[in-house]
């Protein structure tokens, strides 16, 4: 705020010395004045751009934080979905292999190509688990990209602001 304050006085005080100079017919002096006109609304502008430049910092963080706990919240719904499938196939495998027992003199053949089966079973949906995991990954990763670039961005405005103020 005290730009805000130091443009608005620098731009009065060039105000009245430009008036000052012109109505006393001094040139240097309404220069002067409207020079100093001119360096208020540099500074209110710059008290704008710096305004603009945190407020696009905050909404960037907010975003990363929303983006942040989406991915943390879609990871433990694929954990608990995983441990879920894991039960059922932890079930299903236990059925198999309590009727495989009851028929094993008669049927050894079909419940070898049924464990056989279960495995594969197992082995694409731990294979399935394994992708959602890399595509989990990729999303945080992505949303770590932009939240760094965003925060770029908000150095880059804060030093735009900074070569402004010493300008």
């Amino acid at each position: 705020m005290p730009e805000k304050k130091s443009g608005l006085v620098d731009k009065l005080a060039g105000k009245v010395k430009a008036a000052a100079g012109n109505i006393a017919g001094d040139r240097d002096l309404a220069e002067e004045g409207e020079l100093q006109q001119a360096k208020g609304a540099r500074a209110d502008e710059a008290a704008r751009l710096e305004a603009e430049a945190e407020q696009a910092a905050d909404e960037a963080r907010t975003r990363a934080e929303v983006e942040s706990n989406a991915v943390e919240q879609a990871r433990l719904q694929a954990e608990i979905d995983e441990a879920e499938r894991l039960d059922d196939i932890e079930r299903q495998r236990r059925a198999e292999e309590a009727r495989a027992a009851s028929l094993a003199d008669k049927r050894s053949d079909v419940a070898e190509r049924l464990e056989e089966a279960e495995q594969s079973a197992l082995d694409r949906q731990e294979q399935a688990v394994e992708v959602d995991e890399a595509l989990a990954q990729r999303r945080a990763d992505e949303i770590e990209r932009q939240a760094a670039q965003s925060e770029r961005a908000a150095d880059t405005l804060d030093a735009a602001r900074r070569n402004i103020e010493e300008g």
